[in-house]
């Protein structure tokens, strides 16, 4: 069974890896022009991926729906075309496909994992009884 909760972390972890080295390149070469994308490597990409990986580890029982995995591809996926726009557009000052279909997934992803959460809990929300000691 795949760990979904680790795995997300790690993927947030490597988030905040590229977005250091992108800061740092930014500072470096002065390209301040692009810190929009390096905003959104740290927002869409480290923060709300370690949050996810945080909630499937407090309801544990998310992770073993049908829906957790291919949430985790659509929301990383989209944040990867939606960054790759990002970046293009902060080199162009246009629009492109990256940016248009990075955004749509990312809030399909984000819709996905609501209705896993919702879903996902409802069941656990349940008063569970346990005998008296």
């Amino acid at each position: 069974m795949v760990r979904i909760d680790r795995l997300y972390v790690i993927i947030g972890i490597v988030w905040l890896l590229a977005g250091a080295v992108f800061g740092t390149w930014l500072g470096a070469t002065g390209h301040h022009n692009f810190s929009n994308s390096h905003a959104h490597i740290g927002l869409l990409g480290f923060v709300a991926s370690v949050l996810f990986g945080l909630v499937h580890k407090v309801w544990p029982e998310l992770r073993t729906r049908r829906l957790a995995l291919p949430q985790l591809a659509v929301y990383e996926i989209g944040t990867v075309f939606l960054i790759l726009g990002k970046i293009m557009v902060d080199a162009t000052g246009e629009d492109n496909l990256f940016l248009f279909v990075g955004s749509i997934t990312v809030i399909l992803g984000a819709l996905m994992f609501l209705w896993l959460f919702v879903k996902g809990s409802v069941a656990s929300d349940a008063p569970t009884f346990s005998p008296a000691e």
